[in-house]
Parts: C-alpha cells; structure tokens; sequence
C-alpha cells in the first residue's frame, strides 16, 4: 500500500504548481514537493528527490517533463524501489531528432538557450503561451512562475538538452502510469507511446489537452493518479482510452 507520494515539478515552474494534487491527496497520503530549481544538473535533482524520501517507504514517485527525467536520473543513481512511478507529459529524451519524429529538436533547443541567455523572462512567457486556457493562465500567476531564477532556467535547458535515459527504459520493474496530452506539442505523445512500448507493467492515459493536464485536466487527472496508486498491488490496469 502505498503512503507517500512525490510530486517533481518541470522546467520553469516552482513545486506549489502541484498545490491542487497535495490538496486532492493530502487527505489520504503524505505528500511531498522537492524543489529542484537549485540543481546545477541532473545528478544534482536526483541527489534532492532522494533527500525528500530519505527514511520513506511505500512510496510513488510522479515527475512532470523534466521532473520524469529527474525520477528516471534518481531510479538509476540510488536503486530506488518504489512501489510505483508515473510520468506527466514526459520523454526519456527531450529532444527527439533521431527516435520520435515530433517534439522538440536539438534546433529548438539550442535557440530556446540562446533566447533564455538574452532575455529569461521573455523565453518563458513564450515557453507557457499557448499551452493553457486563460484559468490556468491565472493559476500560473499565483505561483510566480514568471519570477524564476536565471540560473534555474539555465540548469534545467542544460539538462534538458544532454540527458538520454531511454536505455534505462526496460529496466523499470514497478507498475508505471503514462499520461499523456494530446495536444502536447512540448512533451508530444509520441513519446509517452514510445515509453509505453518498453515499460513492462505500464499503463497510459491520454488526457485531450496540452502540457499540463495536472491544471487543465485536473479532476480527471487526479481521479486517474488515484485510481492508480490504488491499484497497485491488486494487478489493475486502467484501459488505454483518451479523456476529454
């Protein structure tokens, strides 16, 4: 049974962008937020993940874009055996030139740098137009979002373009839910369907939405991470159907 969950946030936003899920699950699990934006690079994310779960057990970790790749850097580096994972809007590699055919390229990356080192704050109001309706727009703006650090920015782009977990795939042994947005033109899912195909005892969800179905989507986001966490154990699997 699982008791804890762990929330790891993406690039550009801060933890209490998942204030809605510790809300929603605080009435039934500890919930737990780790911050980070202080990470100089992966390793570094995954050292402060594996910090915030010291002494826990029975927990799930959920990772949120570059958070999944922080979950994937700290399965990897401490041998962590949660009882179960699930990755939002996610890739085992961002940049997709060779492997999805959609997505980001190592182009849009590259520029995405450069745009963030001449003006930080312009590169993520660019980053997050477009993804969200106008109330989650307004939700955004309750956590500063806007206002993050220049060197934040910049670790997260760094480890966004050089990290490449995809071999590590098959060796994920613990029940994994696979969310997805259909409209995701980010994280799109394509690689959410290339996860799926090489995680043993994976489920997938795709939400009709963009980037962050945890704001857009959220009742059926939470409704599907729950039904998830309970799950587990009991050899439950969740049809692969889209929600709108």
């Amino acid at each position: 049974m699982i008791k804890t969950l762990v929330f790891i946030h993406g690039w550009a936003s801060v933890p209490e962008i998942w204030q809605g899920q510790r809300e929603y699950f605080a009435r039934d699990y500890e919930v737990i937020l780790p911050d980070i934006g202080p990470a100089k690079d992966i390793t570094g994310a995954a050292n402060i993940v594996n910090d915030s779960i010291k002494g826990k057990k029975d927990i799930a970790l959920i990772g949120w874009s570059l958070g999944w790749l922080v979950v994937l850097e700290a399965l990897k580096s401490f041998a962590l055996k949660p009882k179960g994972v699930v990755a939002v809007n996610s890739t085992p590699k961002f940049c997709s030139d060779e492997y999805l055919g959609a997505g980001f390229t190592q182009t849009h990356l590259n520029k995405m740098i450069r745009d963030c080192k001449r003006d930080p704050k312009k590169t993520v109001d660019n980053f997050y137009r477009g993804l969200l309706t106008e109330e989650a727009k307004d939700m955004l703006g309750e956590f500063n979002i806007r206002n993050l650090n220049y060197q934040s920015l910049m670790h997260g782009l760094y480890m966004l373009r050089d990290y490449d977990c995809r071999n590590f795939l098959g060796e994920i042994k613990f029940p994994a839910l696979i969310i997805a947005g259909a409209k995701d033109k980010i994280c799109p899912p394509e690689a959410s369907e290339y996860m799926y195909k090489r995680i043993n005892d994976s489920q997938l969800k795709v939400f009709d939405c963009g980037h962050i179905p945890f704001i857009d989507k959220a009742e059926g986001f939470n409704s599907t991470v729950d039904d998830f966490i309970k799950s587990v154990g009991y050899h439950y699997h969740l049809d692969c159907v889209a929600i709108s």
